[in-house]
């Protein structure tokens, strides 16, 4: 197989303004992004330029066990292509945004340097991440954190007390990990939970572009941060939470009606911390550090229901030019005119015959 190691790639791609851009800018902390890692797929091969541009890094090493003949190594993401598996995808792109701080803007310009074109490109799974800070440690937050679609109990790694896992890699695994330990901060409390997401149907995953106007409705779904401290010490929960020391394993030793009434307890309807809803704060903040993609993941949303017909206005039967949209002004032929207030942040909809025009006044923080 063909290698370009780390320490060959970094001259030859350091005449790139998007590396060059983002390389250059100053690393600031706390770096807000609720995605630890993307892993893209496409059913064809980098575009050719990136391939010429590289080349002079490329090395032959003698390795059968590799799912690639093809395997690319920066700094900034990795990049797989030629595949062994005809089921696996065409080429393979690996980045961490939050590791080297990258903005929605520098994903795309990533990809489209290296497969010429976004449009092709979907994501084959995440790691959606949100971080506890000052709050509880990883064996604090193991004795608390729920997974509805796991039916064994965490597994403290090593026995350490700093890493736990629920279920296996190969599937929808969580994890909580203690993250000061690993970024060498030993002096704070800061704690990591992860869930990683693999979308194995084709078919299913999304493009780069619906994945990142996503508002992500479904971020840490299933994922509760029991609140245990509003637990009646008298009950079997308690009992059992004692016994073993974490709330999931606790709760796998219900049966099925006490399962069901405890899930309408106000453990489960006011956690301890909302991780959804801290997800999506952290979302949007990353998302608004490109404020052209911003503008369309404000709005998303409420048009897709548009055209679905779901939002009660009407279904919008042309497609919006997102580019123009985008710029700030969109115009297409329907009997809906969507509006959003800048002030207020409130939509108003009315009927301006066959005008259509949107507006995305969304004030920025």
């Amino acid at each position: 197989m063909y290698i370009y190691p780390t320490n060959r790639t970094q001259s030859v791609m350091e005449t790139q303004p998007v590396i060059q851009n983002i390389l250059g800018r100053q690393k600031v902390e706390p770096f807000y992004c609720p995605y630890d890692k993307l892993v893209l797929a496409a059913d064809s091969c980098p575009d050719s330029s990136f391939i010429r541009l590289i080349r002079p890094a490329r090395i032959w090493i003698d390795d059968d066990d590799f799912y690639y003949r093809h395997k690319f190594l920066h700094t900034l993401f990795s990049v797989c292509w030629g595949q062994m598996n005809p089921d696996a995808a065409t080429t393979s792109i690996m980045i961490n945004p939050w590791k080297h701080q990258l903005t929605p803007d520098d994903i795309m310009q990533l990809v489209e340097l290296v497969m010429g074109s976004i449009h092709s490109v979907k994501i084959a799974s995440f790691d959606e991440k949100t971080d506890l800070l000052r709050s509880m440690n990883a064996e604090e937050t193991a004795k608390r954190l729920y997974v509805g679609y796991q039916r064994k109990p965490p597994e403290d790694y090593e026995q350490l007390g700093q890493t736990y896992y629920y279920g296996s890699r190969s599937g929808q695994q969580v994890k909580n990990y203690d993250k000061a330990e690993e970024q060498g901060k030993h002096d704070q409390t800061w704690t990591r939970i992860e869930r990683t997401r693999r979308i194995r149907d084709k078919v299913s995953r999304a493009t780069l572009k619906d994945f990142l106007y996503n508002e992500r409705q479904d971020a840490f779904k299933h994922t509760v941060l029991v609140d245990i401290d509003k637990i009646d010490g008298r009950t079997k929960i308690q009992r059992l939470l004692k016994a073993t020391g974490s709330f999931q394993e606790a709760f796998m030793n219900l049966d099925a009606a006490e399962k069901r009434k405890l899930k309408r307890h106000e453990i489960f309807a006011c956690p301890s911390v909302d991780l959804g809803s801290l997800f999506r704060t952290e979302l949007d903040r990353w998302m608004s550090l490109s404020p052209k993609l911003y503008s369309v993941f404000k709005t998303y949303a409420l048009f897709r229901e548009c055209w679905s017909g779901k939002s009660g206005y009407g279904q919008l039967d042309h497609q919006l030019d997102w580019s123009n949209l985008q710029s700030g002004t969109a115009t297409l032929t329907t009997s809906q005119r969507v509006v959003m207030d800048s002030y207020s942040g409130k939509w108003n909809y009315g009927s301006y015959g066959n005008s259509f025009s949107c507006i995305p006044c969304i004030e920025q923080s």
